[in-house]
């Protein structure tokens, strides 16, 4: 059985089995979200390789309120806990305790700490978004119109699972395109 086929199965009983019932389980929407460059560079030596504040105020308007779930690494670049949504962290290290967030030690466990939640948006970085593709229901991504060096990049979306649904372009400084991915089946 290959890592897609586990995940989907993974996704089968995580919505029958962890979750108080099945039509909560797709009530979940679970949204991985990104910048990106045009290459998909997401960081560099675990830091976020460009700052554009109108692409930053789009992650926290649609973050805000929600739950936002990431690696240790991630966190770790951002120094802290994001005001306004619940955090979860994922960690292999069973000492590492960030104040202001939840630590699970798998992404099954993460997911289900949130089987309450309308919405839970996958952060970051590369090897969350790795474990996390073959889940989610939708990508949200802001295509930046410059490249950068970076040795983190967003994974590859497999074009028979997701869909490009929206295309719009943003920002009056550094331009970037917001593409919305969503997946044309969960299992």
């Amino acid at each position: 059985m290959d890592k897609i086929q586990k995940n989907q199965q993974f996704h089968r009983f995580f919505c029958v089995f962890s979750l108080k019932s099945p039509s909560q389980a797709l009530a979940m929407e679970i949204i991985l979200i990104a910048a990106m460059d045009p290459n998909g560079i997401i960081g560099h030596k675990n830091q976020i390789p460009w700052h554009i504040p109108e692409e930053m105020q789009h992650f926290k308007e649609t973050t805000m309120g929600h739950t936002v779930l990431m690696g240790r690494r991630t966190f770790e670049s951002i120094g802290k806990a994001l005001p306004g949504r619940k955090n979860i962290v994922l960690s292999t290290d069973h000492d590492f305790a960030p104040p202001h967030c939840q630590v699970f030690h798998t992404l099954e466990a993460g997911l289900s700490s949130c089987s309450n939640q309308e919405k839970v948006f996958i952060i970051g970085g590369k090897t969350v978004y790795q474990q996390a593709i073959a889940l989610a229901n939708t990508i949200l991504l802001s295509v930046l119109h410059r490249e950068y060096a970076g040795d983190s990049s967003f994974p590859d979306i497999p074009p028979d699972r997701f869909r490009l649904t929206t295309v719009k372009e943003c920002g009056t400084g550094q331009q970037f395109t917001l593409k919305t991915y969503c997946a044309t089946s969960t299992a």
